[in-house]
């Protein structure tokens, strides 16, 4: 049940992520250095650290 809730919570941040940028008309890189409007949550977190 706990597992569930957080891959909940993850695919809830993962998708206003991507809303946002879409809002925003913005991209990011990715991990190979190409620009993309849907990154992965891991990888914005990564990015931050």
């Amino acid at each position: 049940m706990v597992m569930g809730l957080c891959l909940l919570v993850y695919s809830l941040g993962q998708r206003v992520l991507c809303q946002s940028l879409k809002r925003g008309s913005q991209i990011i890189q990715n991990q190979l250095g190409k620009s993309t409007a849907t990154p992965t949550l891991h990888w914005v977190f990564q990015c931050f650290m």
